[in-house]
């Protein structure tokens, strides 16, 4: 009967130890992360399909190998965590349409990441569609707002 109290504290802080998330340490700001990370990504992206139309006729473009198309499945991670680094600490601008338009930043990144582990052309220029209203909706509401982040 008396060990019943030493477990039971012994359980508490068990848990609580078990519970303690890491201390996350942001670097850099958001308009840092942007710089070296997601405008560089997202220009792969969006460089990496699409159609020109010149004299001498028109050409489809993709990526020609598994290497290119390695090139862009990195991007698209990339893309894709940044939606996550965009919430950790004093980033998140509000805890409503930043966390929402992060996750949107997350789930365009999936999407060009299943279409260049597919090599579907047709799903990677819809998935830089997708990323593209993601950027225009968060640039149009805080970029404005917060402009040296």
């Amino acid at each position: 009967m008396r060990m019943v109290p030493f477990l039971a504290a012994g359980a508490v802080l068990f848990v609580a130890a078990c519970a303690r998330q890491p201390a996350f340490k942001p670097v850099g700001s958001v308009k840092q992360l942007m710089v070296a990370a997601v405008a560089p990504s997202a220009e792969v992206l969006f460089d990496s399909v699409g159609t020109i139309v010149s004299v001498s006729g028109v050409e489809e473009i993709a990526p020609k190998n598994d290497e290119e198309w390695l090139n862009v499945w990195n991007h698209a991670l990339i893309l894709a965590e940044s939606g996550n680094l965009f919430v950790i600490g004093d980033r998140a601008k509000d805890k409503g349409e930043w966390m929402k338009m992060s996750q949107a930043l997350v789930s365009a990144g999936v999407v060009a990441l299943k279409a260049a582990e597919a090599k579907d052309p047709a799903a990677l220029l819809e998935a830089g569609g997708q990323l593209d209203g993601v950027c225009d909706q968060c640039h149009n509401k805080y970029w404005k707002e917060h402009p040296d982040n």
